[in-house]
């Protein structure tokens, strides 16, 4: 029985090769792009779970900060004996590294407790575990940084040179942390090399936020028992403090689920930059409504092509065939079909991918496919396609009496003509609505990247300073500069502590003899007197940094800063609490500018003249000159410090990765927009084939009565077009909902303009018109006789 079926089946998709060829071709690309995108979801969601025990790791942090101060972990691992290991990571920065003078290179580390490795069950594969990260100057290398270094040679014992100016004993090595972690590091150094590099009363200040502390339990059940016990803590933590009963009540300190942190963590000094769950849900919506399009594209040309079987399904009836063999005849034609779309899109997946890694710097392989839970996911898209589009036209056309279907030569009265054209609407609406929002997407995105930001990106390159490099910077700045300057195209040059775009040092500086005053918490940068000239920043009140003077103890505040710490007269204000217990003296008031992303407002910004606190050489360059220029940069480097490395940064390309994650997301959502009106207009092709096909009579009668091409044409695009503006008043209101909410991620944000809508609906309507127009023109201009004589 089951092998007549197939038998049947493939008589009836070989007979109708034309409109199974475009279910092949809608379904495949539909069913390509959710696989793509659940596999991309998957790993996203993945974050943290190769971590030994992931579901009891939890971050300790302080309100808005990620970090804590130094004195946090041990504190709370006393107050809390149900914490099983808890340990701290600081940010030791990106050093160049070398061994033996050779192989330099840039690599990031942290400061590290012995703790670490177990809190996160990290696996050492060289060196001894009780040695690891406890003796000053001491680094554990994973992996992969070992084997950059040392090949296969055991690196236990031997030593690395960081900067040109410390070396540090290489006592261990782990395995490479997993690639969805929010941690990213190639060593760690021992924390007590931390602790002996700065003053004992810094390392006790519990406002100092310093720290990525972590903490491991055995359970679920003992990490309740430590949350109980948070309020306690905390007014235990900030005894000393006058506004300890504040801190209690506003829960200064949680735990944070490691897992939160990849899509749900957006505090102030994370470790890396985060995604975030939005976009999750947004590719999923992108990625269902395309299937669906997919789906509903199927279930739309298989009812067409089954509604020309009447006949054959009312002589079936007669025979004696029930509802129920013939429900299974259709649904083994559907699942042919969607089987054959499946293996036709795992085909698509192997081209698509590379190009989706490029968009996305995902590392999605060939091979993930086929694990156990893929494979299972593939098998679930499969049977849901197969089901949603094939169940309904079964049941259907089974359901038909078998009089009725005998006498029908066309379409029966009976068929729900509303619930095809509502699938219609449904598509375009979908289209629309990806197309719309698309647009806006891509306006933001030119806002981002074209916004007046203050200062002048262009042309503008960052050379990072250490070793003898930063020390001849330090001791010798003029010389130090003169030397970039003898070439021409070396317009300006300066010296700062932070690209634009970093997360600033945010501390508590105030106005001097304010105390008992509350104002908020200021970005502070350290630069020489050349940095606003080199950006083009202007300033509007006061004056410059300036050799003519003696600025050692000056600042520059921004207009915000003028605002927040409420300066009526700013020029000669005293401000306290700048790093070191140190006083400076506002000398001028630079015009405001965008030291970090777009997503954030304007905050206050202190420039303190610190020279020697700078890690980062600013150039600013003649335009069209870049690559002789860089050559001469690179020369120049060597012959101040030979054998430095030339590390080098473009200030617009950094700031263009501020964007990265919006980048993706508007080069996948147009691609999607791209691929959904492609499987709508399949779908479109077939039905105009079909409804030009069970009219071709009439086609023949009108042109023998003298219509004309284009009436024809008009007759076949009306009811299309009617569908279409229904979907297009179905799609506004729904973009813009959704674009509304995306853009309350940016501080900046477009204007939302009519014609997006109106470029969008005449975009699909033209290209619906074409679509529909190609099958019209061929039935106009075809011979009416032979129109006439067919039935």
């Amino acid at each position: 029985m089951f092998r007549n079926y197939l038998t049947i089946a493939f008589r009836s998709i070989l007979h109708q090769k034309a409109y199974n060829l475009l279910n092949l071709a809608g379904l495949a690309i539909g069913i390509t792009c959710g696989l793509i995108m659940a596999l991309h979801v998957q790993e996203e969601l993945s974050y943290e779970k190769d971590f030994p025990g992931y579901d009891n790791i939890y971050r300790v942090h302080v309100k808005e900060w990620a970090k804590s101060s130094p004195v946090l972990a041990e504190e709370i691992e006393k107050f809390m004996p149900e914490i099983e290991a808890i340990g701290r990571f600081a940010y030791a920065g990106t050093p160049i590294v070398g061994y033996q003078k050779n192989n330099a290179a840039e690599s990031t580390g942290y400061y590290a407790d012995a703790e670490v490795l177990k809190v996160f069950g990290l696996k050492l594969l060289q060196g001894k575990s009780d040695q690891l990260l406890t003796v000053p100057n001491t680094i554990v290398l994973t992996q992969r940084m070992a084997q950059r270094y040392f090949g296969k040679k055991d690196p236990v014992g031997e030593v690395l040179n960081f900067d040109n100016s410390t070396e540090y004993t290489v006592v261990g090595v782990m395995e490479d942390l997993p690639k969805n972690s929010h941690l990213k590091f190639d060593f760690l150094v021992s924390m007590p090399t931390f602790y002996k590099q700065l003053p004992p009363d810094l390392l006790t200040n519990r406002g100092w936020m310093v720290m990525y502390t972590y903490a491991k339990f055995a359970s679920a059940s003992q990490k309740t028992k430590a949350q109980e016990k948070m309020p306690a803590f905390i007014g235990h933590h900030y005894a000393d403090w006058d506004n300890k009963e504040q801190m209690i009540a506003e829960g200064a300190l949680a735990f944070q689920p490691v897992t939160d942190i990849h899509l749900k963590s957006n505090l102030e000094q994370e470790m890396g930059a985060n995604s975030s769950i939005a976009y999750i849900y947004i590719l999923v919506a992108v990625q269902i409504l395309v299937l669906v399009i997919a789906c509903v594209n199927f279930m739309n040309l298989f009812t067409t092509q089954t509604i020309k079987r009447l006949k054959e399904v009312g002589m079936r009836k007669i025979l004696g065939a029930n509802k129920s063999q013939l429900v299974l005849q259709f649904l083994t034609e559907a699942f042919i079909l969607a089987l054959s779309s499946v293996v036709l899109a795992i085909v698509l997946y192997q081209f698509a991918l590379p190009v989706y890694n490029s968009i996305t710097s995902k590392n999605l392989t060939w091979d993930v496919l086929f694990t156990a839970d893929n494979i299972l996911l593939l098998i679930s898209i499969m049977l849901f396609v197969w089901l949603f589009s094939g169940l309904y036209p079964a049941l259907f056309i089974s359901g038909i009496e078998p009089v009725s279907s005998l006498k029908a030569t066309k379409t029966p009265r009976s068929f729900p003509v509303v619930i095809r054209k509502s699938l219609v609407v449904f598509q375009f609406a979908v289209s629309l609505f990806l197309i719309t929002g698309t647009i806006f997407i891509s306006q933001q995105m030119h806002l981002l990247r074209n916004k007046e930001m203050g200062f002048d990106k262009n042309q503008v390159v960052y050379i990072k300073l250490y070793g003898d490099l930063y020390k001849s910077m330090v001791e010798k700045p003029q010389t130090f500069k003169s030397e970039f300057l003898r070439n021409p195209n070396v317009l300006t040059v300066a010296t700062t502590s932070n690209y634009i775009g970093d997360d600033l040092s945010v501390e508590g500086i105030t106005p001097q003899g304010t105390n008992g005053q509350e104002f908020p918490s200021v970005r502070v940068m350290r630069t020489d007197g050349n940095y606003l000239k080199t950006l083009s920043i202007p300033v509007i009140a006061g004056r410059d940094f300036s050799t003519d003077f003696n600025d050692s103890a000056s600042v520059i505040i921004n207009e915000q800063a003028v605002k927040d710490l409420r300066l009526e007269n700013p020029i000669g204000t005293v401000l306290q609490g700048l790093v070191g217990n140190r006083t400076a003296k506002v000398i001028g008031v630079a015009k405001d500018f965008h030291f970090t992303s777009l997503h954030n407002t304007i905050e206050p910004l202190i420039i303190e003249y610190r020279p020697e606190f700078t890690g980062s050489l600013v150039v600013k360059m003649q335009a069209g000159k870049t690559k002789e220029t860089l050559a001469y940069l690179r020369k120049a480097t060597q012959t101040i410090a030979p054998g430095s490395l030339f590390v080098y940064n473009f200030l617009d390309e950094k700031l263009n990765e501020l964007y990265k994650t919006e980048d993706s997301l508007s080069t996948i959502l147009q691609i999607f927009s791209v691929l959904a009106i492609i499987i709508a207009c399949l779908g479109l092709f077939g039905l105009a084939a079909h409804s030009i096909e069970t009219r071709t009579k009439e086609i023949g009668i009108r042109k023998v009565l003298g219509a004309t091409v284009t009436c024809i044409v008009a007759l076949f695009s009306k009811d299309f077009i009617k569908l279409i503006g229904i979907g297009f008043i179905i799609a506004i209101p729904l973009t813009l909902y959704a674009i509304q909410q995306w853009l309350q991620n940016f501080a900046y944000q477009i204007d939302i303009q009519w014609w997006v809508f109106a470029l969008s609906g005449l975009l699909v309507l033209v290209i619906a018109l074409l679509t529909i127009s190609f099958q019209s023109i061929k039935a106009a201009l075809a011979n009416p006789i032979k129109s006439l004589r067919n039935e």
